[in-house]
């Protein structure tokens, strides 16, 4: 990965000699650093620097680059709605010089960003395009992450038999391409739609599951997520007990990740041990 302080340096030599192109570049590469390092704010700034010298020098497909991961910081840092008009214009960019793969990559983050507005109507429009868009290319990484994110979106507006749907089509897809970090959140997704639908020993299997498959990719977030969707199930089935050691073990996970899941997972945890408590 390219060192941080010397693209900065970069970007800031090449301002100087009126470099356009080499600053637009840089710019890109300082905003994949900052995403990679989940700072979405600072990576936006350089991303948004980037679209509007690729704007400057008619360069469409860079802009439409820039713009998607753009889009996908604003998602991330809680700015949906300066999302869709970042991605709105990748399309744009993108009617002017055409690219399949980056287009369907524009379009399930503008999924991302209607979910985050509770627009699942536009939501689930844009993943299923993404998915006829991959069903047609024969790709099925891409028809895998389209599967997963319609089972989300539907899950998020409570169409819970039509989330299950996509989730186990999905799992199986999954499992053909195994080993896959998908499914890890496809077990979780399979577990929360089990709670919803009143099925609590599925919905726990299912977080065991997913715990055990985040377990052996070495994926730390996913164990504690995992373990505290475990434990709420558990809740549920009033086994709090085993509800209250799952989940302390969670918040010990996103303790030391220092995860905003920390927060949530221990007002959980407080809430297991009062009922616990004679």
């Amino acid at each position: 990965m390219a060192n941080l302080e010397d693209t900065l340096q970069e970007i800031q030599l090449a301002e100087q000699e009126g470099d356009r192109l080499k600053q637009a570049r840089a710019s890109s590469r300082a905003g994949q650093i900052y995403l990679e390092r989940n700072l979405y704010r600072e990576a936006a700034n350089h991303y948004q620097q980037a679209g509007r010298l690729y704007a400057s020098l008619g360069q469409s497909l860079s802009r439409a680059q820039a713009l998607n991961r753009l889009g996908v910081c604003q998602v991330m840092a809680d700015q949906a709605s300066e999302a869709l008009e970042s991605l709105h214009l990748a399309l744009d960019c993108l009617e002017e010089d055409p690219d399949a793969d980056l287009e369907s990559a524009v379009k399930g983050n503008l999924g991302l960003a209607y979910s985050a507005l509770k627009d699942y109507q536009n939501a689930y429009k844009s993943h299923k395009e993404v998915l006829e868009a991959a069903e047609d290319r024969g790709d099925d990484l891409l028809r895998l992450n389209a599967l997963i994110n319609l089972a989300d979106c539907q899950l998020l507006d409570r169409n819970y038999r039509s989330a299950q749907g996509f989730a186990l089509v999905a799992l199986d897809l999954a499992r053909q391409l195994d080993p896959h970090p998908g499914l890890t959140i496809i077990y979780d997704l399979l577990g929360m739609i089990s709670s919803r639908l009143g099925d609590l020993r599925a919905a726990v299997e299912y977080h065991e599951q997913a715990y055990q498959d985040a377990l052996e990719r070495k994926d730390l977030l996913r164990q504690g997520i995992a373990l505290a969707n475990q434990g709420l199930a558990l809740e549920g089935l009033t086994e709090l007990e085993r509800a209250a050691e799952l989940m302390e073990k969670a918040e010990g996970i996103f303790m030391t990740l220092n995860s905003d899941y920390r927060a949530k997972t221990h007002r959980d945890l407080e809430r297991i041990r009062q009922s616990l408590s004679p």
